[in-house]
């Protein structure tokens, strides 16, 4: 059964309720139900119970508080989600590195979903779009911004941008050809997430070098023009 003593007395009522709840509950399937929903308050004091669902006896409960231990992103669940790297059920392993790689959001920081890099040129390779798609998440990541995980559903984004107080944009980036030959044009669309407003849209283009050497010149310049436009680096 869930060890679940330790947060009696959580002062958020939610937690405290749903944390109440998981102590007199056999079935795991309603275990696993509960816990999920812990996960969706998105508070802090949600990371002890969950971190206890981690150590009940049905992989099914341990799977969902996993999940819900990285839709808190936040440090002590990170913490959590590391001590438990020795689990021998591969369901739940799979859960625990999905989570581990959803990473930790800074409060009032950038919460970015990145859409599929569009090769507009044709033909370009796998590698070149992989590598487009690398500099500018790394780009963001040196801006301090965090990602959207694919597929979010956008009650669960707004909720997640609310109770951390972020900045939520989506990007959707196109390799176009540049108007001389051996050129290569970025172009990024921003809009806010999860609503979709346009915000704008920004362009680098640039020549005389393979593409790989073009991109890596290109790629920082486009996210630094359209972060110096809306201010993104507060």
């Amino acid at each position: 059964m869930l060890l679940a003593g330790a947060t009696a007395q959580a002062e958020d009522p939610r937690v405290a309720f749903l944390t109440k709840q998981l102590a007199s509950v056999k079935d795991p399937r309603l275990r696993a139900q509960n816990i999920l929903l812990l996960g969706q308050t998105g508070s802090p004091e949600a990371v002890p119970p969950l971190c206890s669902a981690l150590r009940d006896p049905e992989s099914v409960v341990r799977s969902a508080a996993a999940s819900s231990l990285g839709e808190l992103r936040i440090q002590a669940a990170l913490d959590c989600i590391k001590s438990a790297m020795g689990e021998t059920d591969e369901s739940v392993r799979n859960a625990l590195a999905r989570a581990l790689a959803a990473g930790v959001i800074t409060p009032g920081g950038l919460y970015v979903a990145v859409e599929p890099i569009q090769d507009k040129v044709g033909g370009l390779p796998d590698s070149l779009l992989k590598l487009a798609d690398t500099l500018l998440r790394d780009k963001l990541s040196g801006m301090g911004a965090a990602f959207a995980p694919p597929n979010e559903e956008k009650k669960s984004a707004a909720s997640l941008i609310k109770s951390h107080n972020l900045r939520g944009y989506q990007l959707r980036v196109q390799l176009l050809p540049g108007d001389k030959e051996k050129s290569l044009k970025v172009e990024m669309l921003i809009m806010t997430y999860p609503d979709q407003s346009l915000q704008g849209s920004f362009n680098v283009k640039a020549a005389g070098a393979k593409p790989e050497t073009l991109l890596k010149a290109m790629m920082p310049k486009v996210v630094d023009d359209a972060a110096g436009d809306l201010q993104w680096m507060k």
